[in-house]
């Protein structure tokens, strides 16, 4: 769980983060708790954050937008644009999130994975970093070997639909 203090309009707000899956959050603003799915996770110079919040529990109006002074490392994988082969399969790319090498690749062409599974282990700055499945599919491609090094965006990983 990650702990941050956000001020928005001279108020503090202290907010608590807790992963749940590789897209989804549980985020508790004020005491109230709230589910978040991170559509998107972009390294954008002095970027808004504007994430989809629906109340977990009861009904009570979402927190304000909230703009951090910096960019918080959200940890997720961001879910890359998919497209369609010509076979008609829906397609998405695994990129690196940061620049690093990786140290594994825990599944194999062809293997069905599940939303949040760890596909490939990148280390980055003395850091294992487990880069997850966004969604559920299957291995099409594996484009990367261990010790490669890797720069940010770096396809990793092709998946498809199963």
């Amino acid at each position: 769980m990650r702990r941050y203090t956000l001020e928005v309009g001279g108020k503090a707000f202290v907010i608590e983060v807790q992963e749940i899956t590789a897209d989804r959050y549980t985020v508790l603003v004020e005491g109230q708790e709230y589910e978040v799915r991170l559509s998107s996770d972009e390294d954008v110079a002095e970027a808004s954050i504007t994430p989809e919040i629906v109340p977990s529990r009861g009904t009570h109006p979402p927190p304000p937008t909230v703009r951090p002074a910096a960019p918080a490392q959200s940890g997720a994988i961001p879910v890359p644009p998919s497209r369609t082969s010509a076979n008609g399969q829906v397609v998405g790319a695994l990129t690196a999130p940061m620049p690093g090498k990786i140290l594994s690749i825990e599944v194999g062409q062809g293997d069905l994975v599940s939303r949040g599974q760890t596909l490939v282990v990148l280390e980055a700055m003395k850091m294992k970093n487990a880069i997850k499945s966004p969604y559920d599919g299957v291995v099409l491609e594996i484009k990367v070997r261990p010790d490669q090094t890797v720069a940010h965006g770096e396809l990793l990983v092709q998946l498809g639909e199963e």
